[in-house]
């Protein structure tokens, strides 16, 4: 294929993608088209091409156009165009012309030389040549010199060939369309606006960046309307060749005008974009621009392929070029930070392993991809919510049936197999859930749906069922909380087919022996797999569709191929790598939309076999794997500006209650993540790997595919083979934090220990979860509860109170647990520690009461029959995983906070209570917190009645304090500081110690519920109990409830990420400590972190973009050799200096990715808050100089 892209690419005129400075644009009208005038011209043009080569080879070219009509005569060829809008405009004049040479060269001189010689040889035949000399300054602005130019232009060789050459088999590829017209700005009218009215008039600021295009502030800028989308939702460009001319008056600084120029393969394409700029009204043009500009005149014209004409073609990397306003990336080679780069170097092959860069077709894919995110800027389009199943079902005169499981199921079916698939269906192509590329090898579509946004779903219940779910617990039909690893395996193994056979013959059996509520789950979920069938089917019809609509042979044959694949996966299991990798894809899309957003597991032990049994080329598994890895990463929201909430009160419940959690960080958590590598799941006792080449491939693809999902997850062992090992850390340096890495000998003994059912194999068969909780794969249900133990610190402090909100409203703060002992009678550290504890402990029963007086609300509200089928124990048990079906139930304690609560502690032991050290009482430390480091000096803590001078003396002493407690050593940072490392192993010690028992050695309202539950489900119903850690992406919304902490930070502020070191304090300037990475994993070498925290203890690390390959790879086999502490670890790779870039100019960083909990986010979408805390976030190196070692 990639020489398919070569011919496109040699086949147009070398002058075409040469970039314009100056040159001469001259429109030609002959005397008559007779055979002599084509001979005249098409000689001149070849003699022109020639006197270039032979004197201006490298700096010199030309565009040869004609009026298509024209050429259709002198070939005998139809080449129709439509010139509707350009005729009836007020804003363009289509004054025509009979031929159209653009010369493009370095100086005006040369432009000059090269006009002269062809109206020297076209006088004879010409009745007019009119020639316009243009030329851009050197800083290449236009419009006064305010704006860069041309920089969105789809100038890379992949974007040609897709959006500006004709294709075809015939001497006509290579050719294109063409569109000038001669703009005179209105300076008087132009030069009384203000910049940002400019600004806002074009759509970009001076030096590019993009302005939000929010539907309020910039509907009718410039490029919000030359942006238009074609019957696929695709944006097909132009290549952009626009040059200045004249002068206004005599002012150097303002051009006459400008000369536009354009090409594209559709010519329709020009048409589309001017009727959007005029919009409506042709007196009153919808573009703002038109406003200040006018059209005098120009036309369409048709440009021949070099081959036609008999001219230079395209010498791809030579004439091709990268516009200086994208040329941006890391200096390591492997990390790039736009899209524009990274299409140009893949391209041109100038990736750092030539050998290894996507095939044109991976190419082709994620540059409609990239177009995709881009329009996120210009526009947006709202899910619109679905139906009522009862209004779906009326249509087909069908009633609702009584079950809600029941309903549920024909709830998923009308989803998949009509309102978000069918070709027909008005939802599912407004959204693009019909989108369809010619060259997918892997095809469907994920919805907009993701955890931080929201979902939508097909409502069944009734309005009093409505109103109970929410008196119960604020739940819905939006409520499925997905988040678990489905069972691929099965689905692989019997096929859509097979999957509706079996459930049908169980509901049937269920029936005959009365059990009615087995068999509705077994009908519910027959009828979300004939959903799937449905799916699939539409797909089938789909693909044929675009078979029909496309030129090209082998897209053709796709496609073909394609329509055939889905229509066989319908009725029959896969029987080809490509088979299974579509099936997996097919079932990860309808879980995600009907709403269970789930992740997908380890497919390369699903996969391998497929690729042992049906041997395929290594480039074409890689192909395959790569359009995988796209199809699963295309949507994207890169403008946080235009992101639409569809939460409900009830979406997505946690622990069987609804309500509401902190939803910015989730923006594109689309719960996407893929596991690879680790332990086979067997019983013996020496562990095998299970890495194979589908592994390789994975990791390959998450190196060299820049995409946010699937978020990598790989799990390393002792023993695992370097290549793995090499290929995890180059992809590290990629970027994107792919792969997450995972220590198997100690999380697979944690998750062994974790309950009396889980055996060797299962503790080697965990899988992410979409998050980075370790799951067993396809078997477990999954509940969680958060765990504070900075908030225990504040109650220990304050008397049972947490003092955020303490003041006027609420005095000492929040009332929440047991009154302690107030802080004047703690005398000791010690004691403090005691009551820390107990108030920990107090925290923890709370937080297990919640999980389990709630557990099964979901069972007649929103159950999961699809999600079920695929997870093992709900089938043989006719269970839904909402009443307790699946073999494992997975309770999860996640403590947050933990490295803040260890640096407060030693904070306060310093500060308080060693002679050497300390500073301040432990009671005027309280109202110093309450005060908020003295930035709120609030009553009754500070009488104002004093006056100011008495509080902002007092403030002082607070501020000075504080900086005290931030030049303190910090946890987890490598500091080598005894006191504070057993301080952090006593913290987590105790606080893995009290998840375990307070759960194992229950309170008697804990056993009640306990109790309850067992009663419901039988006597072998088990929890498996696997403390964890959080925030995950809710480090800013986490420290919101939490006041000001002894470590520095205050009131309100983040808090730190999961178990990694605390970030330098939010509200000063970004300058993040470097250490040593070898010895910040010191602190994290202890056993209640390795296996204790056996739901994954992540470290959150940021490593510089120049971290040395070699010493990388090593430092992720000594990870894997259990050579370094922790269980789980994730690595972001971008400077501090890109990071602040990337918010001054979020599109030119549109590839900047960091690690947001188990997932990755696009840096410009963050939210400020939180770019300001990964900027703030701790960098880890080796060999870090000393004087590199400050906070």
């Amino acid at each position: 294929m990639a020489g398919v892209l070569d011919s496109f690419l040699h086949g147009a005129q070398r002058g075409l993608v040469m970039r314009p400075i100056f040159g001469e644009i001259l429109t030609i009208w002959f005397k008559d088209y007779e055979q002599s005038t084509h001979d005249a011209i098409v000689d001149t043009v070849q003699r022109l091409d020639r006197e270039i080569k032979e004197k201006h080879s490298e700096d010199s070219a030309f565009v040869a156009a004609f009026a298509p009509s024209l050429w259709g005569k002198w070939y005998d060829r139809d080449i129709p165009i439509s010139t509707k809008v350009l005729d009836g405009g007020y804003n363009f004049q289509n004054t025509g012309g009979d031929a159209l040479i653009y010369i493009k060269s370095p100086d005006h001189a040369t432009a000059t030389e090269l006009s002269e010689f062809v109206r020297g040889r076209l006088g004879p035949v010409t009745d007019k040549i009119d020639h316009l000399p243009v030329g851009k300054r050197r800083d290449g602005r236009v419009l006064g010199g305010r704006y860069v130019d041309h920089i969105s232009n789809p100038n890379d060789p992949i974007s040609l060939s897709e959006d500006i050459l004709l294709p075809g088999p015939g001497v006509e590829r290579g050719a294109t369309f063409g569109f000038t017209q001669q703009f005179v700005f209105d300076w008087p009218d132009i030069s009384t606006q203000s910049g940002s009215t400019l600004d806002a008039v074009i759509g970009r600021r001076p030096d590019g960046e993009i302005i939000s295009q929010q539907v309020f502030q910039g509907a009718n800028s410039h490029i919000r309307r030359a942006h238009t989308l074609d019957h696929n939702l695709d944006q097909r460009k132009l290549l952009r060749q626009a040059l200045p001319y004249g002068d206004s008056k005599g002012h150097a600084s303002r051009e006459a005008g400008l000369m536009f120029v354009a090409f594209c393969n559709e010519q329709q394409r020009f048409e589309d974009i001017l009727q959007n700029m005029i919009g409506d009204r042709n007196e009153r043009p919808a573009d703002r621009l038109l406003d200040l500009v006018q059209g005098t005149g120009g036309s369409y014209w048709y440009i021949p392929s070099a081959t036609e004409l008999g001219v230079s073609g395209v010498r791809n990397g030579d004439d091709t070029y990268e516009d200086p306003h994208w040329r941006v990336r890391s200096p390591n080679n492997y990390m790039f930070y736009n899209s524009q780069d990274y299409m140009h170097t893949m391209s041109e092959k100038k990736y750092i392993d030539k050998e290894d860069t996507p095939s044109v077709r991976v190419l082709s894919l994620l540059s409609r991809t990239f177009n995709h995110w881009r329009d996120g800027w210009m526009t947006t389009e709202h899910f619109p919510r679905l139906p009522h199943l009862k209004e779906v079902l009326a249509k087909e005169n069908r009633t609702v049936p009584e079950p809600i499981l029941e309903r549920k199921g024909l709830a998923n079916m009308v989803t998949l197999a009509d309102l978000l698939s069918s070709p027909d269906s008005p939802i599912a192509k407004k959204t693009g859930l019909t989108r369809i590329a010619a060259k997918e090898l892997i095809v469907g579509a994920i919805p907009d749906f993701t955890l931080g946004r929201g979902k939508e779903v097909v409502p069944y219940l009734t309005d009093d069922e409505t109103m109970a779910a929410y008196m119960k617990a604020s739940l819905n039909e939006w409520a499925a909380m997905g988040h678990v690893v489905p069972n691929m395996q099965t689905v692989v193994d019997n096929g859509v087919a097979g999957m509706v056979h079996k459930l049908d013959a169980l509901a049937r059996e269920a029936s005959e022996k009365k059990e009615a509520d087995k068999a509705s789950f077994y009908i519910s979920a027959r009828d979300s797999f004939v959903g799937i069938q449905g799916y699939l089917r539409n797909w089938s019809k789909i693909a044929s569709n675009a078979s029909e609509k496309v030129a090209d042979k082998a897209d053709k044959e796709n496609m073909q191929d394609v329509a055939k694949r889905m229509e066989r996966l319908a009725d029959h299991p896969p029987s080809s790598f490509q088979d299974a990798v579509q099936l997996i894809f097919t079932l990860h899309c309808c879980l995600h939309l009907v709403g269970e957003l789930t992740a997908v597991g380890r497919i390369d032990q699903v996969l391998w076999p497929f690729l042992e049994r049906y041997p395929i080329p290594d480039e074409l598994a890689q192909e395959i794997i790569d359009c995988l890895w796209i199809k699963i990463g295309e949507n994207a929201f890169v403008n946080r500006a235009f992101i639409y909430d569809y939460r409900t009160y009830g979406t997505t419940s946690i622990n069987g209650v609804g309500g509401n959690f902190p939803q910015g960080g989730g923006i594109n958590q689309w719960v996407q993540q893929i596991t690879v590598g680790g332990y086979k799941a067997t019983d013996d006792e020496v562990p095998e790997s299970g890495a194979n080449k589908v592994t390789l491939l994975c990791l390959k693809a998450a190196r060299r595919i820049p995409v946010n999902a699937p978020s990598l997850s790989l799990r390393l062992h002792k023993d695992m083979p370097d290549v793995y090992i090499q290929e995890a850390a180059k992809s590290l340096l990629a970027g994107g934090a792919h792969p997450v890495l995972y220590n198997d000998d100690r999380l697979c003994e944690g998750l062994y220990n974790a309950g009396a059912t889980v055996t060797k194999k299962w503790s080697r068969d965990y899988s992410a979860d979409g998050c980075y909780e370790p799951m067993f794969t396809g078997a477990s249900e999954f509940v969680f509860g958060n765990v504070t133990p900075m908030l225990a610190l504040e109650q220990a402090l304050n008397q049972g109170a947490t003092y955020g909100s303490a003041g006027p409203v609420y005095l000492r703060g929040l009332k929440q647990t047991w009154r302690s002992s107030p802080v004047f009678e703690i005398k000791s550290f010690e004691k403090l520690q005691e009551i820390f504890l107990e108030q920990l402990r107090w925290g923890i029963i709370s937080a297990y009461s919640f999980i389990l007086n709630n557990y099964g609300n979901l069972e007649d509200i929103c159950p999961s029959p699809l999600l079920s089928a695929v997870l093992d124990g709900c089938v043989e048990s006719g269970r839904d995983l909402t009443s307790g079906g699946t073999k494992f139930h997975i309770v999860a304690p996640l403590c947050v906070g933990i490295a803040n609560t260890i640096d407060s502690l030693y904070a306060i032991k310093k500060l308080c209570f060693e002679p050497e050290s300390a500073r301040v009482t432990l009671p005027e430390l309280l109202r110093c917190l309450i005060c908020d480091w003295g930035h709120s000096m609030i009553e009754p803590f500070q009488d104002s009645t004093l006056g100011p001078a008495n509080a902002a003396e007092k403030a002082v002493r607070y501020q000075e304090l504080r900086e005290v407690a931030l030049g303190l050593p910090k946890w987890g940072s490598g500091a080598k500081d005894e006191d504070l490392g057993e301080l952090g192993t006593w913290l987590i010690d105790n606080t893995v110690r009290l998840c375990v028992d307070v759960f194992r050695k229950p309170v008697k309202p804990l056993q009640d519920a306990l109790d309850r539950i067992e009663k419901k489900y039988g006597p072998n119903f088990e929890f498996t109990l696997t403390p964890g850690i959080g925030t995950f992406e809710g480090y800013v919304g986490d420290g919101l409830g939490c006041g000001a902490s002894a470590d520095g930070r205050r009131n309100g502020m983040p808090i730190a990420s999961d178990l990694s070191p605390t970030p330098a304090a939010q509200d000063l300037p970004a300058a993040p400590a470097h250490r040593d990475i070898y010895e910040s994993m010191k602190s994290y070498a202890i056993k209640s972190v390795e296996t204790g925290i056996s739901n994954a203890a992540p470290v959150d690390m940021n490593i510089p973009e120049m971290f040395p390959v070699a010493k990388l790879q090593q430092f992720v086999k000594d990870f894997a050799e259990s050579k370094v502490g922790g269980n789980m670890l994730t690595l972001t790779c971008a400077d501090l200096e890109t990071y602040q870039k990337a918010s001054e100019d979020p599109e030119k960083y549109n590839l900047i990715r960091v690690r947001m909990g188990g997932w990755t986010e696009f840096y410009s979408t963050m939210f400020p808050d939180y770019q300001e805390t990964q900027q703030r976030r701790q960098y880890f190196e080796v060999d870090v100089p000393k004087t590199a070692e400050v906070v």
